[in-house]
């Protein structure tokens, strides 16, 4: 299903910041510069429709509260995703292939939207209150946007739908011309979505499902103390095992949970098809060190290379890492959102005690895609496969029944887990914590104690004599919220992802056993994962050194064939820019060239100039009004005037204007004005220009 949003007027759906301080009420848009309506505000409308309907007696007060759910007690049926305008897709497709100055987001925004301007009157002399203009930019009225939706109870549909097509007004100033929309709910099928990748035919006794979430909205992941303005940066085993339950089901689930252990990793963000990693504590870099020109830096890992001598280290600043070195980083958001008050004859948010709040939501930014691993026998194995493949609409997080947590959630290949790899004896290795460690001593309380880690790591490789060298730790909080039991997990402190150490016996130990080893409890949400590297011993010089380099989407730019006609617009644009620039400074050199001459009548050009003013009014093309002007009686008159056109000749200009614009963006173009067209538009900013000069060479000569 999805809602389809006409706007009959203009709107503004303001977003609680502003591009700069020329916009004080901006519109909510994308990174592209695209407006698009937030489902919380839609479904806020569509809520308060439902909410008349319960008053009058036309639906039912169960109905409203299956649909829109009950706050603390029942999650809701009715999820919503934010409104895009119509061929969203294509037109974001056409600005990534075109990438230039030219898809800026101010450039694209402005051919969706316009400021207004407004102020407040007072009452009492009729005249605007001092320091109340205020200026507004608005979605320009005719658009068309489209949000996907769905319910999981259908039955409830018809009810949907005129509460739906109820809603008349969105965002604010709707009592003052603002925000005329109609709205309706239409039927359609779900695309199918697959979620399995691969033939689900062959199972291990032990199995490594790999797994792929891409957000195609932002997914808030909210940190471990619960507060809602930050975000972490990965998606937490957790949620993807609450995913699997939901989709086989309480029972089922929990009777597969008796029989085996099965581990689900964090999702780390991915740099193309590889699952990227912490990067490592004691990775450090020369202090105010920064990438070079070729977008590379060396840092040095101070495991290998202690001793750093007279150099002043400080922390690489390493989100995450791939396997080829290159470095990513996490985008995340914060988005402003306000609850109205308990008395909707109040149209606003105020802030005080009457029920209504300002908040803002911290989340990871939609386009990224994250991985991780699922770990489980060949039983498990088959019982999560059968039960994501029955999946449909996957949405994950906090306000997945608005505009957050919309996701791409599949499985992408299935590979053995061998227990029996043959051994391999080292003395040292390195070890890299990739998740945060959930440790209990021996009087079972919850510590972040090296001692205690060292504990754990003997019992796993069956060795008394190991050591914790060189340590580089770091410490997280760890907590959480179990949603069945609508209760608050203990908060403590664990050792954090990205420490690191070097593990050390000298009676040897089988490096193996730490492959795809997790330690620790609470490894079921992803806790506990390590990874285990052999120490070179003898090469710290060289291995001390690591280049890494910025990750880079070299992508082919500079299409003008695209699919939605969005770059033609925004270069159309772009040319009525530079010819307007064009034009000012022709009427620039024409003003320098009077200057120059002697005895130059400034009544004869000023009345020059006034007689363009009229023909421009009355003649339709640049050939009558020179035409007009050869037959001026005045002989002065008519040079001036013959001058002023030669000076500004439409067609020249456009082809100047339209070469500048090949040079600057590769491509060729052709303005789609015709000779009429140009000569208006051209000539329109000329005469202004003109009578602005004729004034600035007068102030001079009185002076």
């Amino acid at each position: 299903m999805k809602i389809t949003i006409r706007l009959l007027s203009d709107l503004s759906t303001t977003a609680g910041e502003t591009y700069n301080s020329l916009v004080d009420t901006d519109v909510v848009y994308d990174k592209y510069g695209i407006p698009y309506i937030p489902a919380k505000r839609i479904k806020g409308c569509i809520r308060e429709a439902a909410l008349e309907m319960c008053e009058m007696g036309i639906m039912e007060k169960s109905q409203y509260t299956r649909i829109f759910g009950e706050a603390g007690y029942q999650s809701c049926e009715f999820w919503l995703s934010n409104a895009y305008i119509r061929d969203y897709k294509k037109t974001v497709e056409d600005l990534e292939a075109f990438e230039s100055e030219l898809t800026a987001p101010q450039n694209v925004l402005a051919q969706y939207a316009y400021t207004r301007t407004q102020t407040a009157v007072d009452q009492r002399t009729g005249v605007a209150d001092e320091n109340s203009l205020r200026t507004i930019r608005v979605v320009r009225k005719g658009l068309v946007f489209e949000a996907d939706c769905g319910m999981e109870n259908r039955e409830d549909e018809e009810i949907l739908k005129s509460a739906v097509s109820l809603v008349k007004h969105i965002g604010m100033a709707r009592t003052r011309g603002l925000g005329l929309v109609t709205m309706r709910l239409e039927d359609g099928d779900e695309p199918e979505c697959k979620h399995v990748m691969f033939p689900s035919k062959q199972f291990y006794d032990r199995n490594k499902i790999s797994y792929t979430i891409h957000l195609n909205s932002t997914l808030i992941c909210k940190t471990e103390n619960g507060n809602q303005a930050e975000t972490e940066d990965y998606i937490a085993g957790s949620k993807v095992l609450g995913l699997i339950a939901g989709a086989m089901g309480q029972t089922a689930y929990r009777e597969m949970m008796s029989k085996e252990n099965m581990v689900v990793s964090n999702a780390y963000i991915k740099c193309g098809q590889t699952r990227c990693i912490p990067g490592r504590a004691s990775w450090q870099k020369e202090k105010d060190q920064s990438y070079d020109a070729d977008g590379k830096m060396m840092i040095f890992d101070l495991l290998y290379e202690p001793d750093c001598g007279s150099r002043q280290m400080t922390s690489s600043g390493i989100d995450y890492i791939a396997d080829d070195k290159k470095v990513m980083t996490v985008d995340t958001e914060i988005s402003y959102h306000h609850q109205r008050p308990e008395d909707k004859s109040i149209g606003r948010a105020t802030g005080n005690e009457d029920g209504s709040s300002f908040y803002q939501l911290a989340g990871i930014s939609e386009g990224q895609s994250f991985g991780g691993f699922i770990y489980a026998g060949r039983e498990v194995a088959e019982k999560i496969i059968e039960a994501v493949g029955t999946l449909k609409h996957v949405r994950m997080g906090y306000g997945k029944s608005g505009e957050f947590g919309d996701v791409d959630f599949t499985l992408d290949s299935l590979e053995e887990v061998c227990d029996k790899n043959p051994q391999d004896t080292v003395k040292d290795a390195v070890i890299t914590v990739l998740s945060d460690l959930v440790l209990y001593n021996k009087q079972g309380i919850l510590t972040a104690e090296p001692e205690v880690l060292k504990q754990y790591l003997e019992d796993i490789l069956s060795v008394s004599d190991l050591e914790i060298r060189n340590p580089f730790f770091k410490f997280d909080t760890v907590g959480g919220f179990n949603v069945t039991w609508k209760r608050r997990k203990p908060v403590f402190y664990a050792i954090g992802k990205g420490s690191s150490f070097i593990l050390h016996s000298e009676c040897g130990f089988d490096i193996q056993l730490l492959k795809n080893c997790f330690i620790g409890e609470r490894t079921t949400e992803g806790y506990g994962e390590i990874i285990a590297e052999k120490f070179l011993r003898g090469k710290s010089a060289s291995e001390g050194k690591i280049y890494i380099s910025k990750y880079s989407d070299e992508a082919d730019h500079r299409k003008l064939d695209g699919k939605t006609g969005i770059i033609y617009t925004l270069l159309q644009d772009d040319f009525e820019k530079k010819a307007e620039k064009n034009i000012r400074e022709k009427a620039g050199e024409f003003t320098s060239d009077i200057k120059n001459e002697s005895g130059i009548n400034l009544s004869v050009l000023n009345a020059a100039v006034a007689k363009i003013r009229v023909l421009f009014r009355t003649e339709k093309s640049y050939e009558a009004m020179s035409e007009q002007i050869r037959q001026i009686e005045d002989e002065k008159k008519k040079n001036i005037c013959i001058k002023i056109l030669e000076k500004a000749d439409p067609k020249s200009i456009a082809a100047e204007t339209e070469r500048e614009i090949q040079k600057n963006y590769g491509i060729e173009f052709h303005s789609d004005m015709d000779d009429n067209e140009k000569y208006r538009f051209m000539y329109r900013s000329y005469i202004i220009d003109l009578k602005y000069c004729v004034k600035i060479l007068q102030k001079e000569q009185d002076a």
